[in-house]
């Protein structure tokens, strides 16, 4: 057998045909990819949020528990971090800060200052009235959350 009798039976790629797949390739992962940022932001907002939730029931067991007002403070618009604890004693609230990225950036913000302080007999004060609002630092995706002033429930409303 001759060595071009070998070469003819062999069959491989055109170079048209391997340069179709790669362009192929590239158009499924860059969609792939996409989607892919899209669902890990809307994790951390889904984090954000319930991180948010569980200080704010917090707050509101520790007011009903111990008998005293309890706070929640978001300290600017579009803030990262917010504080939490006892109302009359400042020096004692906690500053949470809201879920980032692994370098410490923040990716996600509570969009409205405000202040809710939880009454010791299950009311709630809310300054200014509202929903509060996490989001990524985009402003999308986003949840809201509804607390009821005078049960203090507090709600993910989406």
């Amino acid at each position: 057998m001759s060595r071009q009798g070998a070469w003819e039976d062999e069959r491989g790629f055109t170079l048209i045909e391997v340069i179709a797949t790669i362009i192929i390739m590239v158009i499924v992962f860059g969609i792939a990819s996409s989607t892919w940022f899209k669902v890990a932001e809307s994790r951390r907002v889904d984090s954000a949020t319930n991180q948010v939730v569980a200080d704010l029931r917090l707050a509101h067991t520790q007011a009903t528990n111990h008998l005293t007002d309890s706070s929640f403070i978001v300290p600017s618009a579009d803030s990262s971090t917010y504080q939490v604890g006892p109302e009359d004693i400042p020096a004692d609230l906690d500053t949470v800060t809201l879920p980032g990225d692994d370098q410490g950036t923040p990716k996600t913000k509570i969009l409205v200052a405000t202040t809710i302080v939880f009454k010791s007999d299950g009311g709630a004060v809310i300054d200014p009235p509202g929903d509060i609002t996490v989001a990524a630092i985009d402003g999308a995706p986003f949840h809201t959350i509804n607390i009821n002033t005078v049960t203090s429930r507090v709600k993910v409303v989406n």
